[in-house]
């Protein structure tokens, strides 16, 4: 299978046809599609069953230098239709900067039986305990109290994230998981993702050795955002985001999002969008891959109800993309 990045390096039709083909899997209607300025979206392969892998691709009539200015307006460019809140970390990470998280309803009435290997939010051991123990479970307040508590948590967690990188991202202990370590988790999806190691070493070398080395050129936050996808629980995550032309690519722009904590469902995600040459405009490749806690299947499909919301919402944020 050739590199991604590699065969989109050119804008050549046959190339990225051929790509297209032999490792996404796409047909001639596909491609057509495509061509039509359609969003098409495919849910791929993973070798583990609990990983899941969407690729989508539409063609955007927009300079891709005006789609990556675009892109670094981060105010604007995180909000989206499903996202309920977003907020930026300043530098230092300030509790202002998460003023607006507000623990829900829902997750409130069930923290109180919270403990390692069964609690309904994805938190370390050490931080159940914390909750357990600091929290008046009897006050009209509770959910102010664990609001309260989530924002401070928020604020370490990020500095201790910008001090130490990978090692200081969340071990999680919630339900049906023990031990789990999120940054074990990104460095799987990272393996099945080679693409970006073989093509963007630059981009290799500032992921691996983050927050110890440096990325010219490139624009990053660090951003917290709630959103609400059907059928699921609403996602409060933090999320690394960097926006990057890399000098062995001019042609192509970069936009890569780290989750580095997630309350419910995702032990890590990562999420690469790029904006390609095309004449007149770009061609617009997304592939997200995600790692989800222990979802059944079943008579409730919880799972498959997630893959199908990921989906469709891939396929909406290349509409989205392509008429803003």
């Amino acid at each position: 299978m050739l590199p991604l990045l590699l065969l989109l390096q050119t804008t050549a039709p046959q190339r990225l046809t051929e790509f297209l083909q032999q490792s996404i899997g796409f047909d001639a209607a596909q491609l057509a599609a495509v061509e039509r300025g359609e969003p098409v979206v495919k849910v791929l392969e993973a070798h583990d069953r609990r990983d899941v892998a969407v690729f989508g691709i539409i063609t955007v009539p927009v300079a891709r230098d005006a789609w990556a200015s675009a892109a670094r307006n981060f105010p604007a460019s995180l909000r989206t239709p499903h996202r309920t809140q977003v907020g930026i970390f300043s530098h230092p990470a300030a509790e202002q900067d998460v003023a607006a998280v507000t623990i829900s309803s829902r997750d409130v009435a069930e923290m109180k039986d919270c403990k390692p290997g069964d609690c309904v939010v994805k938190l370390p051991a050490t931080d159940m305990r914390r909750i357990h123990d600091q929290m008046n479970w009897s006050a009209p307040d509770l959910q102010a109290q664990l609001s309260a508590y989530a924002r401070q948590r928020m604020v370490e967690y990020v500095t201790d994230y910008r001090t130490r990188g990978d090692s200081a991202m969340a071990i999680y202990d919630d339900r049906g998981n023990l031990n789990v370590h999120a940054s074990e988790a990104f460095a799987a999806q990272l393996a099945e993702s080679r693409f970006v190691f073989q093509t963007v070493p630059s981009l290799q070398k500032y992921l691996a050795g983050y927050p110890h080395d440096s990325l010219p050129g490139a624009s990053e936050i660090i951003f917290w955002s709630e959103d609400v996808l059907p059928h699921l629980r609403p996602i409060l995550s933090v999320t690394h985001l960097v926006v990057y032309t890399p000098p062995e690519l001019p042609g192509m722009t970069l936009v890569v999002a780290k989750q580095i904590y997630a309350n419910h469902y995702f032990e890590a995600a990562v999420d690469l969008t790029s904006a390609v040459d095309r004449g007149a405009g770009i061609y617009l490749l997304t592939l997200r891959r995600y790692r989800f806690d222990n979802l059944p299947g079943g008579i409730l499909n919880i799972r498959g109800r997630a893959i199908g919301a990921l989906r469709d919402e891939l396929g909406a944020d290349l509409r989205r993309q392509q008429q803003r």
